[in-house]
């Protein structure tokens, strides 16, 4: 997990710049390094007088013959509060209802910048969830985090993600990750 954690704050930083960068619909797929890929969706929002924006990354890691698998949500800047070190995740299908097939995940958060998994089974079952409502035809699905705003009453951050492209980027990102060195 401190790999991921390590993989996770330098992208968010910036520290790694793409090498190699190809779109599959709403999705970018990027060569960060050898052996570090990501396949990522952004999303820009005008917040206020801000333009800020929010990033879902499922990131790859080949150092040292490993291969970790993690993923990335940073939330639109400013937005999110929580002072726990580990949140609920909620993955929803539909912004306004709850089915069966929902996620509940539990992610690691990081100062409040980013929250991560780096927890293989979570992270594939992300993936699969995914390709999934992309295959049933959906264009977006919705995170929602736990906010605690020092000022108020508790809250969600919704974060709303595409997914088009996803099933085909997520192919050639298994394949690059496989090969990575």
């Amino acid at each position: 997990m401190r790999r991921c954690l390590y993989i996770a704050s330098i992208l968010y930083f910036g520290l790694l710049t793409a090498a190699v960068a190809e779109r599959y619909g709403d999705w970018v797929l990027e060569q960060h390094s050898n052996t570090v890929r990501t396949l990522s969706f952004k999303q820009r929002a005008q917040v206020g007088n801000h333009l800020t924006t929010a990033e879902l990354a499922i990131v790859c890691d080949k150092r040292d013959s490993s291969n970790s698998l993690g993923a990335m949500l940073i939330p639109f800047d400013w937005l999110f509060e929580n002072r726990h070190e580990t949140v609920p995740v909620l993955i929803e299908k539909n912004d306004d209802e709850l089915e069966q097939s929902d996620l509940l995940q539990q992610w690691h958060n990081v100062a409040n910048d980013y929250i991560f998994s780096a927890f293989k089974p979570d992270v594939e079952e992300l993936t699969s969830f995914i390709k999934a409502r992309e295959a049933e035809g959906v264009k977006s699905i919705h995170f929602f985090i736990p906010n605690e705003s020092e000022d108020g009453p508790q809250s969600s951050l919704h974060v709303a993600i595409g997914i088009v492209g996803f099933s085909e980027g997520f192919k050639v990102f298994q394949k690059s990750c496989a090969s990575a060195q």
